[in-house]
């Protein structure tokens, strides 16, 4: 055991009044979790815990584990307010956190069910789904259409043209998950469920950026929230764009049928639990709207772990949505299969290659269209290993995130947010100023990630956990950033935030701050290390005036766009208002990347909406 590591858990983890402290158990629950991550290869547990025990020579003259328990919880908090080493801290914190609370016990002290899920649903069309796996060789077969992903683009643009008549067949590298998969814990599920691939934008700070694998992409491990793209997004993009095609007449038809589909309707109010309550009281008092979110989950019954898989079935992501309508179609779908390349002949592409994941087998599919739907990282990527559709040199560029960041507050009274709808309740008062206020309620596992500090702070504010509320800020981003391919073939993303989005971050924490203290919150903690907890008028007023940097706030982002852009000039976007590459007839592309900048909104519904666009246009070109 690395007595360093063991120091450190022990540290960040002390001994609560209730919850048991950090220590041997804590270490090799993150070494076996980092193994899985990385195959059984990885060194960066040591790396950190070795960097953090070094440090503290620098201050202390001895290296961490030799400091007595005092000095230690001293130590941790001159780390966590030191520009350089918050961010190894943050790391290693993270992943102390989020093994540690991941614990029956821990759930059972706080009144949570700990296992969820229930039986795979029956589900006839699954003769139509080959796992790659299985395959036992090299095949080759034929169909109209091939669309690669199975997200809100993959998804929704497949079946609309399987419903045509179109014979359609999906490939998804990720694999094919019911129901009784969703257990509802955060480190399994970003180990089984999220893609780890270009999955941290790095620039003047590091976004960590969560994105599907697996069949739905992420509309199956997301919140569920379905917002329209706001009129006046639409007509921005028209008029850069030089059209009325994306107009919010134009666009209404397929927002209409998409939110049929998903049966899109406000969160119930019995679901939506005591976030809603303090967000309506605070907001009430301020004079600002509010309302709950409309969601794809009529059948929600409030397990509070969506991001991790619904474990009811109620969320209606395109794995339940959408694609069982193809495959009873006759559509067919290969999972674990990853797209290589696209074939071409003659200057068109006639279809794709693909390779069994974990194996030699090849699959390759010829069609009349070929359509890429990987997602606004993957796609780019995908596209620049191959040198395709890159003309303009717009392939990778013009990538927005939503930067979002979170606020908690801790009240007299009981909250349990984690019993709730996550983000099931808004504020949209300030939308027009590119902020918008979500529910961001989490379960023990990773709720404990939300405070910027660690050792005894955070235990006592772990063990007041059910009357914590926490609401995210979401921005729409003037900062744009970039999608390389490395040369192992891993996407490498960029992003630098400007100092517009920077105030504006600031400007939507302290929204939450004002709707908290409204409502009767006794102290807020936003995700800033060096401001992480703040009580009274005189520590929330020097929140206010102060000028954070773009390394202050604790950053993620759950909607990467714009990377493969619509437009009407080739010079300067990668796909026409038909979503084909303007280089490459044939070949489209339909996700996030088309979007011509940030909606301000969660993009799922947008996406989807342009998505069922696409499958018109592109039906139209087939004939």
């Amino acid at each position: 055991m690395n007595a360093a590591a063991e120091s450190l858990a022990r540290a960040i983890l002390p001994q609560g009044r209730v919850f048991p402290g950090g220590g041997e158990r804590t270490v090799a629950l993150a070494e076996q979790r980092l193994a899985e991550m990385s195959g059984g290869s990885f060194r960066s547990l040591d790396t950190l815990c070795t960097l953090l025990d070094r440090a503290a020579v620098l201050r202390a003259g001895r290296p961490f584990r030799a400091l007595s328990p005092e000095r230690r919880e001293r130590m941790l908090r001159q780390w966590e307010a030191d520009p350089v080493l918050r961010w190894p801290l943050f790391v290693l914190s993270f992943i102390y956190k989020q093994v540690h609370f991941d614990d029956p016990e821990v759930y059972k002290t706080m009144g949570c069910v700990y296992e969820k899920g229930g039986p795979a649903e029956p589900a006839p069309w699954i003769r139509q789904v080959a796992q790659g796996p299985d395959l036992d060789g090299d095949d080759e077969i034929e169909c109209d259409v091939v669309v690669v992903g199975t997200g809100a683009g993959g998804g929704v643009v497949g079946t609309e043209l399987a419903r045509k008549g179109y014979a359609v067949v999906f490939l998804e590298e990720g694999k094919l998950h019911q129901r009784d998969a969703f257990k509802g814990h955060a480190a399994d599920s970003h180990q089984r469920f999220y893609r780890k691939s270009g999955s941290v934008a790095l620039g003047n700070g590091a976004i960590p950026i969560f994105m599907g694998k697996l069949v739905g992409g992420s509309t199956a491990i997301n919140t569920g929230t379905c917002f329209r793209t706001p009129p006046w997004i639409l007509d921005r993009w028209c008029e850069e764009l030089g059209t009325d095609e994306l107009s919010t007449e134009r666009m209404a038809p397929y927002f209409d049928r998409v939110e049929r589909d998903l049966q899109v309707e406000p969160a119930k109010p019995e679901y939506l639990g005591g976030l809603a309550d303090v967000v309506a009281r605070g907001c009430d008092a301020l004079g600002w709207r509010h309302r709950p979110i409309d969601r794809n989950a009529p059948e929600c019954d409030g397990q509070g772990v969506c991001d991790y898989g619904c474990p009811s079935g109620a969320r209606r992501s395109t794995d339940i949505s959408y694609i069982p309508q193809a495959l009873r179609r006759g559509a067919m779908m290969y999972t674990e299969m990853r797209c290589e390349r696209v074939l071409t002949e003659n200057g068109r592409a006639v279809g794709v290659q693909a390779a069994q994941v974990g194996g030699n087998a090849k699959l390759t599919v010829r069609a009349r269209a070929v359509i890429l739907a990987c997602g606004a990282i993957p796609t780019p990527a995908f596209l620049l290993g191959q040198g395709l559709a890159n003309r303009s040199d717009q392939v990778g560029r013009n990538l927005s995130l939503h930067p979002c960041t979170i606020v908690s507050a801790l009240f007299d009274h009981k909250v349990e947010g984690y019993k709730a709808i996550p983000q099931g309740y808004t504020s949209d008062q300030f939308l027009r100023h590119g902020i918008l206020l979500s529910g961001a309620s989490a379960p023990l596992d990773i709720g404990a990630s939300y405070f910027p500090f660690s050792g005894r702070r955070l235990m006592q504010a772990m063990e007041s956990y059910d009357r914590m509320a926490s609401f995210m800020v979401i921005i729409r981003d003037d900062s744009r950033g970039r999608v390389r391919r490395r040369k192992d073939g891993r996407p490498l993303v960029t992003y630098w935030l400007q100092r517009s989005d920077v105030d504006r971050i600031h400007r939507g924490m302290v929204n939450v701050v004002d709707i908290f203290r409204a409502a009767g919150a006794k102290q807020c903690f936003p995700l800033i290390p060096r401001m992480p907890s703040l009580t009274g008028d005189a520590e929330i007023n020097r929140f206010r005036q102060v000028k954070l940097s773009a390394r202050d706030p604790f950053l993620t982002s759950f909607h990467p766009m714009g990377t493969c852009r619509v437009g009407t000039d080739p010079a300067n976007s990668v796909v026409d208002l038909d979503h084909q590459t303007h280089d490459l007839p044939g070949l489209f592309i339909v996700d996030g990347s088309n979007l011509p900048g940030p909606p301000s909104v969660n993009p799922q519904l947008t996406i989807m909406a342009m998505s069922a666009r696409a499958a018109d246009r592109i039906a139209d070109r087939l004939g």
